[in-house]
């Protein structure tokens, strides 16, 4: 790799050893995949951000880095808190993990982060722009910055996006670069009006599985889909597949047509998606086995104030069913401005939880509770809830699941 005089200088220790062991790092990878050089980012996201998935050894490490003098040179948000920050006691947190988690929390602060605690940085905390390049790691970001913003970053991991914070470079390989970004599958939507909420995530599941990898370049899609709509797309197009980016004709800013997306490439495989397609993924994202509804889950990706705004209207004064649980995972600027508009407290007195930069995915949601069936409108947390939640699973419309925490059980329609 090209290093200029000063990354030779960090390389050699001359800044410190933690920017050494940074640029160590960096530059194996960088030699691995067979970059050229270092790129400047723009901001980096991490994804040592919860005990659950840190473990000791994260938290120790997190800690060594901070202690070695690891300080962020670039703009670094993270990912969401391991328990709800502001009631653990109340969720039932065994005091170990809270205590674990409150060290990693003191560890990444005095290193510099912005401590947003969200899997939605897009929204409220940083504005991508077209071909910035990032060091992100959390997959459903990285979708939506590539998908939706056309901005430019792979699927970082743990510590090494640190490292990328504490330089503010990457290694210029993958996504990165032009040649990698051009379209390789062609998907054909036939389904001749705008997609539903649901449909989505259903859709971005079911290109999750078919793609692997791969870079779809989805064309047919009618009307314009919001950033919520594109984040639950994104989301379990990322969880079911490995998706970092999805060209959506018409959408995304690399794809004003389906030959600009393709960029001179042959499709190697056309893949047809019909609405019976989409109706039958979505019965495959359901593992339950009773129709009674104990928790209803709604935010992962953390929910946005218009989707907290829709489940206030949806409710309209109902309260919900004594023996559902029914809870909303957002971060701290949904949820401040929820607050602000006094939806929160309404939601509250009716019997939702709000669950404060946090998930159902990362946090441990305690046996006492007793949940058997976890509901929810999230593609990602269909993927991800029956091994890390240990529930059965039920994938459905917000208004489903509305309605299902107001009656205690399945309200499919």
């Amino acid at each position: 790799m090209y290093l200029t005089t000063e990354q030779q200088d960090i390389l050699a220790g001359k800044y410190g050893e933690v920017k050494k062991l940074a640029m160590e790092t960096l530059v194996k990878i960088g030699e691995i995949n067979g970059a050229k050089r270092f790129i400047p980012v723009k901001g980096v996201h991490l994804v040592l951000h919860a005990y659950k998935s840190a473990f000791d050894a994260g938290v120790e490490t997190a800690e060594k880095i901070a202690e070695m003098g690891g300080r962020f040179c670039v703009p670094t948000t993270i990912d969401p808190y391991g328990m709800d920050a502001e009631n653990w006691k109340a969720a039932r947190t065994p005091e170990h993990y809270a205590q674990q988690q409150q060290r990693l929390e003191r560890a990444v602060n005095k290193m510099g982060v912005i401590p947003n605690w969200t899997c939605t940085p897009y929204f409220g905390f940083t504005s991508p722009r077209i071909g910035e390049h990032l060091a992100w790691s959390e997959s459903s970001a990285v979708a939506y910055a590539n998908t939706a913003l056309g901005a430019r970053t792979n699927r970082q991991t743990a510590i090494v996006d640190i490292f990328c914070g504490i330089l503010g470079i990457a290694p210029e390989i993958g996504l990165h670069l032009d040649e990698n970004r051009k379209g390789q599958v062609l998907v054909q939507l036939k389904v001749d009006r705008p997609l539903k909420n649901w449909e989505y995530p259903a859709l971005g599941y079911l290109l999750g599985q078919k793609l692997g990898a791969r870079i779809g370049v989805v064309e047919g899609m009618v009307g314009s889909p919001t950033n919520d709509d594109l984040k639950a797309f994104c989301s379990s197009a990322a969880a079911a597949g490995s998706v970092a980016l999805m060209h959506i004709v018409g959408v995304t800013p690399e794809a004003t047509t389906k030959e600009t997306a393709f960029g001179g490439n042959i499709p190697e495989e056309t893949i047809t998606v019909t609405e019976n397609d989409i109706v039958e993924m979505r019965k495959g994202m359901c593992s339950n086995t009773t129709d009674k509804v104990d928790f209803v889950a709604l935010g992962c990706p953390h929910y946005s104030i218009s989707e907290i705004i829709k489940v206030h209207e949806l409710l309209n004064g109902r309260h919900v069913h004594p023996d559902t649980a029914f809870w909303i995972y957002a971060n701290s600027y949904a949820l401040r401005l929820s607050e602000k508009m006094g939806i929160r407290q309404e939601l509250e007195e009716l019997g939702v939880v709000i669950r404060a930069e946090t998930c159902m995915i990362i946090s441990p949601v305690n046996p006492e509770w007793g949940f058997q069936t976890m509901m929810t409108d999230s593609g990602k947390c269909s993927y991800y809830g029956p091994a890390e939640c240990g529930k059965e699973m039920i994938f459905a419309s917000v208004e489903e699941c509305v309605e299902s925490a107001v009656s205690g059980k399945m309200e499919i329609f």
